[in-house]
């Protein structure tokens, strides 16, 4: 018990000690300076003393790549939903043939809406619109943000990818990205993971720009030869080309203010170079490739089989159901045949 406490007097001391030596030593340091110092030799000491701060003062540390940071909000409305979806409904809209999302916010949000299954028939009217659709799995629908919308000049918008999810709407996968306090929902490249920076700029310079996997740039702004996804038909419209898994468009050429772009089909398009494009391929490329293996798993997607009594057939690949003739009601009676009309005279018939 008594060593205890020696030691630990002992080291109150030493602590004590070298904490007066080092205040001592500043103090002789800044008020001792020769006498042909100048001022601004003097000014010099000060700075130097400024090297080492209070440690009570806090400092805002900020993060490197939010240092240019542009909040900008998020394009996508439910206004830009009723011009150009299929249908749009009271609350909610007509996503496709399969899935209805029932309720629409007026603002932009990244969670996740329920859906409803149509079965092929029309949401109001009830009329039957598409065959071999019915049942499946629950999907939920993911708010894809399809406008890259950047400043116009001066530094890009700067976004980190927080995470890559599955959505059950779409072929590719979805990355969420943010900037400050939004957050939304783009298509993923090829080769994006969690952590990796991408911006969005609406500024064409004279030189071309080198951008990376990710980057939303206007056509006008990148070299020939490069990969992108997500393509503008005019600007302001939102991505409407190559947005399937695996899908991508080549830039050809430019011509004066506009840019020759070769779709996935091979057909070739015409565009402003202010439309707004992403570099690189999109992801899950292996998604044409895929086995389903069972009639199951296609029945869990919503899809209902080909084969069945009352389906079309061609008997091409097998015998082709007709529809049953009516009952022949035998009567014994000579039936009234009409008029037989000859078209040659009798002398020319030789068969007469």
């Amino acid at each position: 018990m008594y060593s205890l406490i020696r030691n630990s007097i002992a080291r109150i001391i030493q602590r004590d000690f070298i904490s007066n030596i080092g205040f001592s030593y500043r103090s002789s340091t800044t008020n001792i300076s020769p006498s042909n110092e100048t001022p601004k030799d003097a000014d010099n000491t000060t700075k130097s003393d400024s090297k080492f701060p209070d440690k009570t003062k806090t400092t805002d540390v900020k993060v490197p790549w939010k240092s240019n940071v542009i909040e900008i909000p998020v394009a996508m409305s439910s206004q830009y939903l009723m011009e150009n979806f299929r249908e749009h409904r009271q609350g909610g809209f007509y996503y496709d043939h399969r899935i209805i999302v029932p309720e629409m916010p007026e603002k932009y949000t990244t969670k996740p809406f329920e859906t409803r299954k149509t079965g092929g028939n029309h949401p109001d009217t009830g009329r039957k619109e598409y065959r071999r659709v019915g049942g499946g799995l629950k999907k939920t629908w993911l708010w894809i943000d399809t406008m890259r919308q950047g400043p116009k000049s001066g530094p890009p918008l700067v976004e980190r990818v927080i995470r890559i999810v599955n959505s059950d709407c779409h072929t590719a996968k979805a990355a969420l990205i943010g900037h400050g306090n939004t957050l939304r929902y783009i298509l993923a490249t090829e080769n994006l993971k969690v952590g990796d920076l991408v911006k969005t700029s609406g500024d064409i310079p004279k030189n071309p720009v080198k951008a990376s996997e990710g980057d939303a740039y206007p056509v006008g702004a990148l070299p020939t030869g490069t990969i992108v996804n997500c393509v503008e038909g005019y600007p302001g419209q939102g991505a409407r080309y190559a947005m399937n898994a695996g899908t991508y468009a080549t830039i050809m050429k430019r011509v004066d203010d506009r840019c020759i772009l070769q779709l996935p089909t091979k057909h070739e398009i015409s565009i402003l170079e202010q439309c707004m494009v992403t570099v690189g391929r999109l992801s899950n490329v292996a998604h044409n490739e895929f086995v389903y293996g069972k009639a199951g798993a296609t029945r869990l997607l919503g899809i209902r089989p080909k084969l069945g009594l009352f389906h079309k057939k061609t008997s091409r690949f097998g015998r082709r159901p007709f529809r049953a003739r009516p009952i022949l009601v035998i009567t014994g009676e000579k039936p009234e045949y009409p008029n037989v009309i000859k078209l040659q005279h009798p002398s020319i018939d030789p068969y007469r």
